[in-house]
Protein backbone atom coordinates (compact mmCIF):
# COMPACT_ATOMS: atom_id res chain seq x y z
CA UNK A 1 0.00 0.00 0.00
CA UNK A 2 1.52 3.37 -1.02
CA UNK A 3 2.14 5.76 1.82
CA UNK A 4 -0.21 8.75 1.93
CA UNK A 5 1.10 12.29 1.64
CA UNK A 6 1.66 13.37 5.24
CA UNK A 7 1.89 17.02 4.15
CA UNK A 8 -1.62 16.97 2.68
CA UNK A 9 -4.37 18.65 4.67
CA UNK A 10 -6.87 16.76 2.52
CA UNK A 11 -5.62 13.31 3.48
CA UNK A 12 -4.73 14.39 7.03
CA UNK A 13 -7.28 17.11 7.82
CA UNK A 14 -7.31 19.05 11.09
CA UNK A 15 -10.15 18.45 13.52
CA UNK A 16 -12.21 21.56 12.57
CA UNK A 17 -12.30 20.41 8.92
CA UNK A 18 -13.88 17.02 9.68
CA UNK A 19 -17.41 16.36 8.41
CA UNK A 20 -20.15 16.30 11.01
CA UNK A 21 -21.96 13.14 12.06
CA UNK A 22 -25.21 15.02 11.39
CA UNK A 23 -24.31 15.71 7.76
CA UNK A 24 -25.99 13.70 5.04
CA UNK A 25 -23.83 10.97 3.45
CA UNK A 26 -23.56 12.92 0.21
CA UNK A 27 -22.55 16.18 1.88
CA UNK A 28 -20.15 14.60 4.36
CA UNK A 29 -18.29 12.46 1.82
CA UNK A 30 -14.87 13.68 0.77
CA UNK A 31 -14.95 13.31 -3.00
CA UNK A 32 -11.24 14.12 -3.37
CA UNK A 33 -9.97 11.10 -1.38
CA UNK A 34 -11.18 7.58 -0.62
CA UNK A 35 -9.83 7.61 2.94
CA UNK A 36 -8.59 10.35 5.22
CA UNK A 37 -6.96 10.23 8.65
CA UNK A 38 -7.17 12.45 11.69
CA UNK A 39 -3.86 12.70 13.53
CA UNK A 40 -3.93 13.72 17.18
CA UNK A 41 -1.27 13.79 19.87
CA UNK A 42 -2.44 12.64 23.29
CA UNK A 43 -2.15 15.41 25.89
CA UNK A 44 -4.38 14.18 28.70
CA UNK A 45 -6.63 11.37 29.95
CA UNK A 46 -9.92 13.01 30.91
CA UNK A 47 -12.00 9.91 31.61
CA UNK A 48 -15.07 10.74 33.69
CA UNK A 49 -18.17 8.79 32.68
CA UNK A 50 -16.62 7.35 29.50
CA UNK A 51 -13.01 6.68 28.46
CA UNK A 52 -11.90 10.04 27.07
CA UNK A 53 -8.61 11.39 25.78
CA UNK A 54 -7.75 14.98 24.94
CA UNK A 55 -5.76 15.24 21.71
CA UNK A 56 -4.12 18.07 19.77
CA UNK A 57 -4.25 18.05 15.97
CA UNK A 58 -1.75 19.41 13.44
CA UNK A 59 -3.34 22.88 13.66
CA UNK A 60 -2.85 22.88 17.48
CA UNK A 61 -6.60 22.49 18.01
CA UNK A 62 -7.53 20.44 21.08
CA UNK A 63 -10.42 18.00 20.92
CA UNK A 64 -11.78 15.03 22.83
CA UNK A 65 -11.77 11.44 21.65
CA UNK A 66 -14.59 9.64 23.44
CA UNK A 67 -15.09 5.87 23.50
CA UNK A 68 -18.82 6.27 23.35
CA UNK A 69 -19.83 2.61 23.74
CA UNK A 70 -18.00 2.13 27.02
CA UNK A 71 -18.60 3.41 30.53
CA UNK A 72 -16.29 4.40 33.35
CA UNK A 73 -17.79 1.61 35.45
CA UNK A 74 -16.54 -0.80 32.81
CA UNK A 75 -13.34 1.01 31.84
CA UNK A 76 -12.69 3.70 34.42
CA UNK A 77 -9.51 5.68 35.03
CA UNK A 78 -8.30 2.99 37.43
CA UNK A 79 -8.44 0.30 34.71
CA UNK A 80 -5.61 -0.19 32.19
CA UNK A 81 -7.87 0.34 29.15
CA UNK A 82 -5.75 2.97 27.39
CA UNK A 83 -2.51 1.49 28.72
CA UNK A 84 -3.36 -1.86 27.16
CA UNK A 85 -3.83 -0.13 23.84
CA UNK A 86 -0.51 1.71 24.17
CA UNK A 87 -2.31 5.07 24.21
CA UNK A 88 0.18 7.09 26.25
CA UNK A 89 0.61 10.82 26.73
CA UNK A 90 2.80 12.21 23.94
CA UNK A 91 1.92 9.46 21.45
CA UNK A 92 -0.03 10.13 18.25
CA UNK A 93 -3.31 8.44 17.34
CA UNK A 94 -4.40 7.77 13.77
CA UNK A 95 -8.20 7.84 13.41
CA UNK A 96 -9.43 6.89 9.92
CA UNK A 97 -12.42 8.70 8.40
CA UNK A 98 -13.23 10.47 11.67
CA UNK A 99 -16.29 12.69 12.02
CA UNK A 100 -17.12 15.46 14.45
CA UNK A 101 -20.01 14.88 16.83
CA UNK A 102 -21.75 18.19 17.64
CA UNK A 103 -21.64 19.20 21.34
CA UNK A 104 -25.43 18.81 21.73
CA UNK A 105 -25.00 15.07 21.13
CA UNK A 106 -22.54 14.76 24.02
CA UNK A 107 -24.16 12.34 26.43
CA UNK A 108 -21.66 12.85 29.23
CA UNK A 109 -18.60 11.32 27.62
CA UNK A 110 -16.13 13.27 29.67
CA UNK A 111 -16.12 16.55 27.80
CA UNK A 112 -16.31 17.64 24.19
CA UNK A 113 -12.83 19.20 23.90
CA UNK A 114 -12.65 21.73 21.10
CA UNK A 115 -15.45 23.76 22.71
CA UNK A 116 -18.32 24.43 20.32
CA UNK A 117 -16.68 22.33 17.60
CA UNK A 118 -17.72 19.06 19.23
CA UNK A 119 -15.68 15.90 19.69
CA UNK A 120 -14.84 12.60 17.99
CA UNK A 121 -16.81 9.56 19.17
CA UNK A 122 -15.46 6.04 18.73
CA UNK A 123 -18.02 3.23 18.71
CA UNK A 124 -17.09 -0.28 19.82
CA UNK A 125 -16.98 -1.60 16.24
CA UNK A 126 -14.55 1.22 15.29
CA UNK A 127 -12.09 0.72 18.14
CA UNK A 128 -9.72 -1.60 16.26
CA UNK A 129 -9.29 0.98 13.49
CA UNK A 130 -7.76 3.57 15.84
CA UNK A 131 -3.99 3.06 15.73
CA UNK A 132 -1.14 4.52 17.77
CA UNK A 133 2.33 5.73 16.78
CA UNK A 134 4.70 6.09 19.78
CA UNK A 135 5.90 9.61 19.03
CA UNK A 136 4.74 13.21 18.94
CA UNK A 137 2.71 14.51 16.02
CA UNK A 138 5.49 16.66 14.52
CA UNK A 139 7.88 13.69 14.46
CA UNK A 140 5.24 11.43 12.92
CA UNK A 141 4.62 13.91 10.09
CA UNK A 142 8.36 14.39 9.52
CA UNK A 143 9.16 10.68 9.40
CA UNK A 144 6.06 9.91 7.34
CA UNK A 145 6.98 12.53 4.75
CA UNK A 146 10.55 11.21 4.65
CA UNK A 147 9.33 7.63 4.15
CA UNK A 148 7.06 8.70 1.30
CA UNK A 149 9.85 10.54 -0.52
CA UNK A 150 12.07 7.51 -0.03
CA UNK A 151 9.35 5.26 -1.44
CA UNK A 152 8.97 7.51 -4.46
CA UNK A 153 12.73 7.39 -5.11
CA UNK A 154 12.73 3.61 -4.85
CA UNK A 155 9.91 3.52 -7.40
CA UNK A 156 11.83 5.79 -9.76
CA UNK A 157 9.59 8.79 -9.17
CA UNK A 158 12.24 11.03 -7.62
CA UNK A 159 15.89 11.91 -7.83
CA UNK A 160 18.65 9.73 -6.43
CA UNK A 161 18.70 6.12 -5.32
CA UNK A 162 16.83 4.65 -2.45
CA UNK A 163 18.20 3.08 0.66
CA UNK A 164 16.96 0.13 2.57
CA UNK A 165 17.05 -3.28 1.06
CA UNK A 166 19.98 -5.30 -0.13
CA UNK A 167 20.16 -3.44 -3.42
CA UNK A 168 19.97 0.09 -2.02
CA UNK A 169 22.59 2.30 -0.44
CA UNK A 170 23.90 2.38 3.10
CA UNK A 171 21.83 4.75 5.22
CA UNK A 172 24.97 6.07 6.90
CA UNK A 173 27.81 6.28 4.35
CA UNK A 174 25.64 6.08 1.19
CA UNK A 175 27.80 3.34 -0.35
CA UNK A 176 26.01 1.12 -2.87
CA UNK A 177 26.66 -2.48 -3.90
CA UNK A 178 28.58 -2.73 -7.17
CA UNK A 179 29.33 -5.58 -9.47
CA UNK A 180 32.87 -6.38 -10.56
CA UNK A 181 36.14 -5.65 -8.77
CA UNK A 182 37.03 -2.96 -6.31
CA UNK A 183 36.35 -2.33 -2.66
CA UNK A 184 32.58 -2.20 -3.12
CA UNK A 185 32.41 -5.58 -4.90
CA UNK A 186 30.20 -7.98 -3.00
CA UNK A 187 29.02 -5.25 -0.60
CA UNK A 188 25.85 -6.54 1.07
CA UNK A 189 23.32 -4.28 2.70
CA UNK A 190 21.70 -5.53 5.89
CA UNK A 191 18.33 -4.18 6.89
CA UNK A 192 17.59 -2.86 10.35
CA UNK A 193 15.92 -5.71 12.24
CA UNK A 194 13.70 -3.22 14.08
CA UNK A 195 11.91 -1.44 11.23
CA UNK A 196 13.09 -3.42 8.21
CA UNK A 197 13.26 -0.18 6.25
CA UNK A 198 16.81 1.20 6.36
CA UNK A 199 19.96 -0.79 5.62
CA UNK A 200 23.64 -0.53 6.43
CA UNK A 201 26.80 -1.88 4.81
CA UNK A 202 28.62 -2.63 8.07
CA UNK A 203 28.28 -2.85 11.82
CA UNK A 204 30.15 0.44 12.20
CA UNK A 205 27.69 2.24 9.92
CA UNK A 206 24.77 0.67 11.77
CA UNK A 207 26.08 1.93 15.12
CA UNK A 208 26.70 5.42 13.72
CA UNK A 209 23.29 5.51 12.08
CA UNK A 210 21.62 4.40 15.29
CA UNK A 211 23.40 6.77 17.65
CA UNK A 212 24.43 9.72 15.47
CA UNK A 213 22.08 9.51 12.51
CA UNK A 214 18.90 9.60 14.56
CA UNK A 215 17.62 6.15 13.69
CA UNK A 216 17.33 5.21 17.36
CA UNK A 217 14.49 7.71 17.71
CA UNK A 218 12.95 7.09 14.28
CA UNK A 219 13.01 3.29 14.18
CA UNK A 220 9.87 2.72 16.27
CA UNK A 221 8.05 5.47 14.36
CA UNK A 222 8.89 3.86 11.02
CA UNK A 223 7.78 0.46 12.29
CA UNK A 224 4.44 1.82 13.52
CA UNK A 225 3.78 3.75 10.30
CA UNK A 226 4.53 0.67 8.20
CA UNK A 227 2.19 -1.40 10.39
CA UNK A 228 -0.63 0.97 9.41
CA UNK A 229 0.39 1.46 5.78
CA UNK A 230 2.37 -1.69 4.79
Amino acid sequence: MPLPDFTSATIFPPFPSLPLTTSSPSSSARDDVDDYYLLGQITENMTLTKPTLILTDRSSTSFALVYDSRSAAEEGPETPFFAQLGFKKGSTLVIPNAKRTPPKEDSGGGGGGGGGQGFVAVQREQEASVRVIPAGLDKVVRVGAWLREREKRDNGEGEGGGGGGEGGCCENCRETPKRGGGREAGLMMRKCTGCGEVAYCSKDCQVKGWNEGGHKADCKIIKAIRAIWP
